[in-house]
């Protein structure tokens, strides 16, 4: 049974965070931020606002575009790296905060970055079982609050922005956008677990699960090992998926990859070997956006589909996680 990404939405914070305001905080110059990330700016949430805020308005965004109500959502799906919570999850909280939604299920997928990818495969299955006709997918990140703005955390903590990204997935093609879902590749190899996350709290580090270095509360990156295994864990699962349908890269129109940093990008294309025109970006207004990066870069080649045209979304993330989607819009020309 084929099944269609129907509505893109997305949101994000007022507030923009340029390098020239964070790179003293870091103890470096704004040029060297843009230079080691390809970011020149970020959104972060204010005080007030929430991971499940954005959500909520991201899937409210889709929606709109898409003519729905909530309560027309069977199922909702969401991922992030930054909960409101430790315990509920985002999903729940997001339910909450969509008027008229129903009490529906509500779960989240804890992968990080691949957030979209895994959403995306577990409501194919939802849909093809006739479990659900409407099923919401979401990532979202309110990530500044929990950065390390001090000198000693500048590689990384330069990388981040908040925001959140959304897509509504159903049995038929929508009215404004029709998305079909032709495959989609997942793997995870928790050999490096400890390589990429935030590890505290948690109960792997000693006798009490709130206890631990202070270090293990601030978010950890391994920077080179996860530029190498994500240049060739997705390399590796685009030819796999490509082949599984008797394609080559020069028929794929758009490649929608995570937006980690702009050198894993360039590393990303030159080992496919495609024009970088070809390539995603908005990491250089958005920052690394992390379980809502991929839904974020979806919304925004959006506009830019012609009739016929093919998808390919890449990401890898914490676990590590990683994959790819096909999809091929369907949508006539006057859409």
């Amino acid at each position: 049974m084929s099944c269609y990404i129907t509505a893109c939405g997305a949101a994000l914070p007022k507030r923009i965070v340029t390098n020239v305001k964070l790179a003293p905080q870091l103890g470096v110059a704004p040029e060297w931020i843009e230079a080691n990330s390809g970011v020149r700016e970020r959104r972060w949430v204010e005080a007030n606002q929430s991971a499940s805020d954005l959500a909520a308005a991201a899937v409210r965004d889709a929606l709109s575009k898409a003519g729905l109500p909530a309560n027309a959502i069977d199922y909702l799906i969401g991922g992030t790296l930054s909960p409101d919570y430790q315990v509920p999850g985002i999903a729940p909280l997001v339910q909450r905060k969509l008027e008229s939604c129903r009490k529906i299920p509500a779960l989240d997928v804890r992968v990080g970055c691949t957030a979209l990818l895994y959403s995306l495969q577990i409501a194919r299955g939802l849909i093809a079982s006739n479990a659900a006709d409407t099923v919401a997918c979401f990532g979202a990140e309110a990530q500044s609050k929990g950065l390390d703005l001090n000198p000693r955390s500048a590689e990384l903590s330069m990388l981040f922005g908040d925001g959140a990204g959304a897509i509504l997935v159903g049995k038929q093609p929508g009215s404004n956008l029709a998305l079909r879902v032709d495959d989609v590749l997942l793997a995870t190899d928790g050999s490096f677990a400890e390589e990429l996350g935030l590890r505290a709290p948690g109960t792997g580090n000693g006798a009490h699960w709130l206890h631990g270095e202070p270090s293990l509360f601030l978010p950890n990156m391994n920077g080179r090992t996860v530029i190498l295994h994500a240049v060739r864990k997705l390399t590796e699962a685009t030819h796999e998926l490509l082949t599984r349908h008797q394609l080559s890269l020069n028929q794929i129109d758009w490649i929608v990859p995570h937006q980690a940093n702009l050198n894993l990008l360039r590393a990303l294309g030159k080992k496919l070997e495609v024009d970088e025109n070809r390539v995603v970006v908005n990491l250089d207004r958005y920052g690394n956006t992390s379980g809502a990066a991929a839904f974020l870069a979806l919304h925004d080649v959006r506009p830019f589909l012609k009739p016929g045209a093919r998808i390919l979304i890449v990401a890898f993330g914490a676990g590590f996680t990683w994959g790819a989607a096909l999809l091929t819009n369907h949508a006539p020309k006057d859409m």
